[in-house]
């Protein structure tokens, strides 16, 4: 338990790496606006160039995914996104900027599938959603520590500061996960030998979960024409000062880091589906409110952003899980990592869309609330699309163990 544990422990570090390097953009959007002159559709324009990148990445690793050790590709993945950090840091101007974020977007996006997918393979179905609970609270850090400080450097030193020292750190919790991850290839001897990648990309998609899981996966990222523009929106709209975000930020990430793995335990006991479906329903009425928010407190402001961000974690972690779960061991890290392309091209579409929903000037952010209605009409289709994922479950039989579907 203590091994299983650290392992954990390590994936979360890499995840708090390649998730706070891509919200960091999101709080940095009021002053990245203000300093390069553009308006939300071009600040659209730096969430979705990665998002597009990481999607494009995703799907090409997706057929050679399950070929290689695990930890070989983590920790070649991880040193590209490494690198790229450090370049957004040196970015001189805007177009630069959009560049050095289709980079990380490259490596960044596929670390995601290669930590579900080590989940899966290493960790027993019984503490599976415990485990995903806790990387997956790296989320809720990154906010909670990380951009709060990546903030402060940039109010400070430049907004570059945040991305060289986010590559300082990740460059030695890559050292860490080299020394201490152990090897996963278990996978590659469950393998069927592939007839080509054409091939076993069409077996995938032949699963019968495999279409479920991604307009599953497509509707939850329909949040993404809502949160790059967070920031904006409580500065513009709801009358919070900038200097205050970091404490808007903090709060939410702290709900967040306390439900993720708690949400986790709750999955595994009752099922993830049931979790994530209960969640759903007091996350529709929190958005419905925090977008429809005028000029307020600040209280009131961090109370509603803590209230999404919590209820947001909760729908995330299960969600994952049940998709993680729902494929053999043979076929899960091609299927996450397509789960991952999906995923990353949602999202670089639903921020373009929330871009050109809300227009070229500072004004198109009174239409936020057209946002939270988007986003909450996605929430009521992703419970109902749950229903219908069946889980890969494990039957003892005579002469060895069979894999069947069942249901949470």
């Amino acid at each position: 338990m203590r091994r299983e544990l650290l392992l954990v422990f390590i994936l979360a570090g890499v995840q708090f790496s390649h998730i706070i390097d891509f919200v960091i953009m999101m709080p940095l959007g009021p002053q990245l606006m203000r300093m390069f002159g553009i308006a939300p559709r071009e600040f659209a324009l730096v969430v979705s160039v990665y998002t597009l990148s990481a999607s494009l990445s995703c799907f090409g690793a997706s057929f050679f995914m399950d070929r290689f050790d695990r930890k070989k590709t983590l920790l070649l993945v991880y040193a590209g996104l490494v690198v790229g950090t450090f370049v957004c840091g040196l970015a001189p101007n805007f177009p630069s900027l959009v560049a050095a974020r289709s980079i990380t977007g490259m490596f960044g996006g596929l670390l995601q599938p290669i930590i579900l997918a080590i989940i899966g393979d290493l960790i027993p179905e019984s503490r599976r959603g415990q485990a995903t609970g806790i990387v997956m609270a790296a989320f809720a850090v990154s906010s909670v520590v990380g951009v709060p400080i990546g903030l402060s450097l940039a109010n400070s030193f430049g907004w570059q500061t945040a991305f060289i020292t986010l590559a300082v750190f990740s460059a030695m919790n890559l050292a860490l996960a080299w020394r201490r991850l152990p090897p996963v290839t278990s996978h590659i001897t469950k393998r069927v030998p592939s007839s080509g990648m054409i091939h076993d990309m069409v077996a995938i998609l032949k699963l019968p979960n495999s279409w479920v899981a991604l307009v599953l996966i497509t509707t939850m990222m329909s949040i993404f024409t809502f949160t790059p523009f967070v920031s904006p929106f409580l500065v513009q709209i709801v009358g919070i000062a900038e200097a205050d975000l970091p404490t808007v930020y903090m709060f939410g990430g702290a709900a967040s880091f306390v439900v993720s793995p708690l949400i986790g335990r709750i999955a595994d006991r009752f099922g993830a589906r049931r979790v994530f479906i209960s969640s759903s329903v007091v996350a529709v009425p929190a958005m419905l409110i925090f977008s429809n928010l005028q000029k307020t407190s600040l209280a009131v402001a961090v109370a509603m952003n803590t209230l999404v961000a919590a209820v947001g974690a909760a729908r995330m972690t299960p969600s994952l899980a049940l998709i993680n779960g729902s494929v053999s061991s043979a076929l899960r890290g091609r299927f996450m990592t397509l789960i991952a392309s999906v995923q990353q091209l949602a999202a670089a579409c639903a921020s373009f869309i929330g871009g050109l929903i809300l227009g070229d000037s500072s004004s198109g952010l009174a239409r936020f609330p057209l946002l939270g209605s988007i986003v909450a009409t996605s929430m009521v289709i992703s419970s109902l699309l749950s229903l219908l994922i069946r889980t890969e479950q494990k039957t003892v039989k005579r002469g060895g163990t069979e894999t069947k579907p069942g249901r949470d």
